[in-house]
């Protein structure tokens, strides 16, 4: 089959630049990772840049090939900017009428705003902290929250942005940061004590759950220490997978990240991020629409317990996406 993949850069060709501009995108060597994956199951591969010249790149790919007949895209491209950034490349290929990995525009406007996520995820019954948005560094605190707290930018990924909140003025201080710099509301979270951990999912109808991983801070004791962006990009944190939990916490963070991917509507591959309290109880906090699938994420370090190497994995993730667009195809 042809297999076209999408990928992007933070300098993604654009008209203007307005709204949240992406900072998260997959490094040279972890596409031809992909790449070289795919070819390893036979496939054909080119690789295409997700800006303004998507559509008349994926004519030519539709010309110069002989036809739609055959062709199947790989998205891995985040967007170039905007709160609904996520959505653009699967709305176009939408919009042309080809299949692609991943989950839909619909999914990806709830996963990236992280409001909305909770708020369906709260209305289907699943356990996620108590949370409030503020558009206004005065704006007074919800009385069903109290100190201390998580804050972060509504519509971002990557831990950009995150902070704890330890008291009114750390609070105020992190809202006024998030309307100043990342130009929209700051979600403000109840902070769980406890082990963090995170659960993918593979392939639909339902997903595979792969062994729950749990996020180990190493030497930092602080109680209230959380996975920022800065200990992500330091490899600050280590990955210890199977979790650190009995096996009925680690079997109800697997169901619960099942019914989660199916609430939201994720398609093929995602991640949940929880918090687990001392009664054993898993907090989803979030959900990764577009999951982070190179050889050094926790996705792949779960995949690999099952015995996974990358290309099984990604090949994995392809024909559970090629099986659901047959016999369309």
């Amino acid at each position: 089959m042809r297999v076209l993949i999408l990928r992007n850069t933070p300098e993604d060709e654009a008209l203007g630049r307005l709204g949240p501009q992406n900072k998260e995108f997959y490094q040279e060597s972890d596409i031809q990772a992909v790449s070289h994956a795919l070819e390893s199951a036979g496939h054909r591969v080119s690789i295409l840049a997700a800006d303004l010249g998507l559509m008349d790149g994926l004519r030519r790919a539709v010309g110069d090939n002989g036809g739609v007949e055959g062709l199947f895209i790989f998205n891995l491209a985040y967007g170039v900017q905007g709160h609904c950034r996520y959505t653009h490349v699967p709305s176009i290929l939408e919009q042309a009428g080809l299949p692609y990995v991943g989950s839909g525009p619909r999914a990806h406007t709830i996963a990236l705003d992280k409001y909305l996520t909770k708020v369906v995820l709260e209305r289907a019954g699943q356990p996620t902290p108590a949370f409030q948005l503020m558009g206004a560094v005065d704006q007074p605190l919800a009385e069903t929250l109290g100190f201390p707290l998580i804050v972060k930018p509504q519509a971002e990924s990557t831990s950009f942005g995150i902070e704890v909140a330890r008291d009114e003025a750390g609070l105020r201080a992190a809202v006024k940061n998030i309307l100043e710099v990342w130009r929209q509301p700051a979600l403000v979270e109840a902070f769980i004590p406890g082990m963090e951990v995170n659960c993918g999912l593979l392939g639909n109808d339902p997903p595979t759950a792969l062994p729950v991983l749990e996020i180990d801070y190493r030497e930092d004791k602080d109680p209230l220490a959380i996975l920022s962006n800065e200990k992500k990009v330091q490899r600050a944190v280590s990955h210890v997978c199977p979790a650190r939990l009995s096996p009925e916490v680690a079997a109800k963070v697997q169901r619960l990240s099942v019914q989660a991917f199916a609430a939201i509507g994720c398609l093929d591959a995602a991640r949940l991020d929880f918090r687990i309290d001392s009664d054993g109880q898993p907090w989803i906090l979030e959900i990764n629409s577009m999951v982070a699938i190179h050889t050094a994420s926790s996705y792949f370090d779960a995949a690999q317990v099952l015995g996974m190497t990358h290309p099984v994995m990604i090949n994995k993730i392809f024909d559970a996406a090629l099986t659901r667009y047959q016999p369309t195809i």
